[in-house]
């Protein structure tokens, strides 16, 4: 049964947390009743009611449904009561100030790379079904397992025109307000990497964090990753897009602000196999210098494979369990005595 938006509101602002409006996006945001979102509630707005497409969802614990289950859950009532008390309301709100026409939301024009393909839309895939190079993009994302990760983006995007990332597997990074801030682009035609680097980062803007906008708070643990391809398989997981060997500073400041809000959260770091990569080893050891708490692969492990999605291919994988990665994690001198005993087997 369809139930009047005003009805749908009402019952949002009574019965969800803090609620709001964004009239620019036409959505509704507000703290979910139904898991109260741990450590994070009265602090984050993480469950939705999206009025173009009629749902509400929330992005700590994953429900999802349209209006009615919804008002069912959190009110107690029974359908016939909903149906009853929806025929009296027809007010929304005060503060919405619906008298203005409402907006739909278009990306801006920089936010991604031009004219890009969402390869998560099944409409949009319809239209490029024989395009080479789009269905190159979706074997790379099967074999790599990036639709079925745990912790994949809400996208991924593909531009066949743009004159930096044509080509090339989109990447977006979202903050913690489901926005496209910044994104990175991979190769996914083997002759490419002749002519570019793997991984393109988008131009003259500042890198912000991986897929902070699904960090969960029924978990203390935050796991950083050099690139975010890795960190889809994890739960918490995000990425830095990129580590220089010989720095102290690892975040930007855009970075640094956002990982702010995570100060209860204890940081992880967790690089490529340190028994397979020089550079690892390296910035491993920066980090340990840093007083960062580091993943150590464990030797089997670490000598069979290069880095967690190469290992997640190979085992069938869609989610790396959390408490192995913490019991394989070191700070101070028993991480720098791991990275000793493993320096001295690459010798």
């Amino acid at each position: 049964m369809i139930l009047p938006r005003e009805y749908i509101v009402q019952k949002f602002y009574q019965y969800a947390g803090y609620p709001r409006f964004k009239k620019f996006t036409n959505v509704y945001e507000a703290g979910c009743p139904i898991c109260r979102e741990g450590a994070s509630w009265g602090k984050k707005r993480r469950c939705y009611y999206v009025v173009e497409k009629n749902n509400i969802c929330c992005h700590n614990c994953g429900w999802f449904s349209n209006p009615f289950k919804w008002i069912e859950t959190v009110a107690c009532l029974t359908p016939k009561e909903i149906f009853d008390e929806s025929k009296s309301f027809d007010i929304l709100p005060l503060d919405l100030l619906l008298d203005k026409p409402e907006v739909k939301k278009i990306l801006p024009v920089n936010k991604l790379p031009k004219d890009s393909i969402n390869l998560f839309d099944k409409q949009q895939l319809t239209y490029y079904k024989d395009n080479p190079i789009v269905r190159e993009a979706l074997k790379l994302i099967v074999k790599r397992k990036l639709h079925t990760a745990i912790n994949k983006p809400q996208t991924l995007w593909l531009s066949l025109v743009d004159k930096v990332h044509k080509n090339r597997l989109i990447i977006p990074f979202y903050d913690q307000n489901n926005d496209i801030v910044f994104y990175q682009s991979r190769t996914i035609l083997n002759d490419s990497l002749k002519h570019y680097p793997k991984y393109l980062s988008k131009v003259n803007s500042e890198k912000s964090l991986y897929n902070i906008n699904t960090i969960t708070s029924d978990l203390e643990y935050v796991f950083i990753f050099e690139g975010p391809i890795d960190s889809f398989f994890i739960k918490n997981g995000t990425a830095v897009a990129g580590i220089q060997e010989n720095s102290n500073t690892n975040f930007t400041k855009l970075q640094t602000d956002q990982l702010s809000n995570f100060k209860l959260y204890k940081k992880v770091w967790f690089l490529d196999s340190q028994w397979n990569d020089l550079a690892s080893r390296k910035k491993t050891m920066k980090l340990i210098e840093n007083g960062e708490t580091v993943f150590v692969w464990p030797e089997k492990m670490g000598k069979e494979f290069k880095d967690l999605n190469e290992y997640c291919i190979a085992n069938n994988m869609n989610n790396l369990d959390t408490d192995f990665v913490i019991q394989n994690s070191f700070s101070d001198i028993k991480a720098k005595l791991l990275m000793i005993e493993i320096s001295r087997w690459k010798k």
